[in-house]
């Protein structure tokens, strides 16, 4: 499998990583800033579990606000501002996502050249003024210059390092390190679903926002401190790392990404407000909320040791086409809250395994001295999708759905789900093809 994987990557291995000579690491070291500690640690090793932890801790923050957004969209749409179309409230939503992801491609390059810390700590400065700032406003296109767009930026900063430190830290299980560290987005929306939820209904919105800008500030401002290269950076001349768009496996999941974002939000902005139609309360759609980030702290880590054993691409191929076959059916014919609750446990262990194991495919094809780079290049397609997806959506649920069900909206996320699937099948197909063993079952 090794000698496979070789003709098709073009990258570093392992043995060629841990043959640079001692002059060399002198220089590197200056130039990673010191974050890759006094030596060059090898791969797998114990120390690269603190780093990845560290991720995991701030993985809870930055994906904790969008995950728990819902219980934010709920109570602007049923509440804050009643008579606001769906469409327009989904923009504080959607650009979070969109700044988020479609920024890193230049905060990943900035990552790369300037050192992670740096580039984490403007992130975290950006997304506490993001938070004190929303508590103040009281228009819409105010909370969405600050809660949307402002945190996003910062989300960007913080994300663009983030995303690529477990997998240049592992190699026989890059996925599970992957995995564990994604896991934090979802142990994220837990305890973000919760607490915001709680807040809202004693202190309100306001005090919630500042109490979770205030809480970013000091637990991401220390989790920064942990971020370690193992390898680091080569100088470079170009901001976007340029070669690796010349590559069909950067097209593939790149345009993957794009699709699962367009298709994959619908579910955690939508579900509180199906509960209220199934005459369930603003808590019930708390509750769904905290069920669907429970499931993704299981799935995410069992993603991991999956695509360990089978592959990072036939456990993605699977996760995706499962989740079409979950959300239809479950959502659209919901009667009751009880299917809504099946539906959230099982979506959420299944469909958002794209988020730990795009990182790892990218990994596996690409140099790791250029990850935060290539992967902020990915992101910028995942960044567009969640725009457009969480738009259309939106208007989609105003002017077809009439809000009065979620028919039309749950089609439109499922397909662009199952045409991820089948660029990931494509994917498989075109690393198979290159490969000496062309057996179709095969670790990919």
């Amino acid at each position: 499998m090794a000698s496979s994987d070789a003709n098709i990557k073009g990258d570093l291995t392992v043995e060629s990583t841990a043959a640079l000579s001692q002059t060399s690491i002198t220089s590197t070291d200056k130039n990673a800033r010191g974050e890759t500690g006094p030596t060059i640690r090898p791969p797998d090793c114990a120390f690269g579990w603190i780093p990845t932890l560290a991720v995991m801790v701030n993985y809870m923050f930055i994906f904790g606000a969008s995950n728990s957004y819902g219980v934010f969209s709920t109570y602007y749409l049923n509440q804050k501002f009643v008579g606001t179309s769906a469409s327009t409230l989904s923009w504080i939503g959607s650009l979070i996502t969109t700044f988020m992801l479609g920024c890193s491609f230049l905060t990943g390059a900035l990552a790369d050249k300037k050192g992670y810390r740096l580039t984490a700590y403007i992130g975290t400065i950006l997304c506490t003024a993001a938070y004190i700032l929303a508590s103040f406003c009281k228009q819409v296109w105010q909370l969405i210059l600050t809660q949307g767009i402002l945190f996003g930026l910062g989300a960007s900063f913080l994300f663009a390092p983030s995303v690529s430190i477990p997998p240049q830290w592992f190699s026989k299980h890059r996925g599970l390190a992957s995995g564990v560290a994604v896991a934090g987005s979802s142990l994220g929306g837990l305890w973000f679903t919760a607490a915001t939820q709680a807040m809202i209904d004693s202190i309100g919105a306001e005090w919630a926002l500042r109490i979770l800008g205030i809480l970013t500030f000091v637990v991401t401002g220390v989790m920064n401190l942990f971020y370690f290269r193992r390898v680091p950076a080569k100088p470079r001349k170009n901001i976007l790392e340029l070669q690796a768009a010349k590559r069909l496996t950067f097209w593939l999941v790149s345009l993957e990404s794009f699709a699962m974002y367009t298709g994959y939000w619908a579910l955690t902005f939508y579900i509180g407000t199906t509960a209220r139609q199934l005459g369930g309360t603003f808590q019930d759609g708390s509750n769904l909320l905290l069920v669907l980030n429970a499931g993704s702290v299981v799935g995410r880590i069992l993603a991991g040791l999956i695509a360990d054993k089978f592959g990072s691409i036939n456990t993605l191929l699977l996760s995706l086409l499962l989740t079409v076959v979950i959300e239809m059916p479950l959502w659209i014919k919901a009667t009751s809250l009880a299917p809504l609750y099946v539906l959230c446990a099982l979506y959420g262990m299944v469909s958002p395994t794209f988020i730990s194991l795009n990182p790892v495919i990218v990994s596996n094809h690409f140099d790791t001295d250029v990850l935060a780079s290539v992967m902020g290049m990915t992101n910028l397609f995942s960044g567009i999708g969640g725009l457009v997806g969480n738009q259309v959506q939106g208007v989609i649920y105003d002017k077809y759905d009439k809000h009065e069900q979620f028919t039309n909206t749950i089609v439109f996320s499922a397909m662009f789900v199952l045409f991820a699937g089948l660029l990931i099948a494509c994917l498989r197909f075109h690393i198979i093809r290159k490969r000496t063993d062309k057996r179709f079952f095969q670790k990919v």
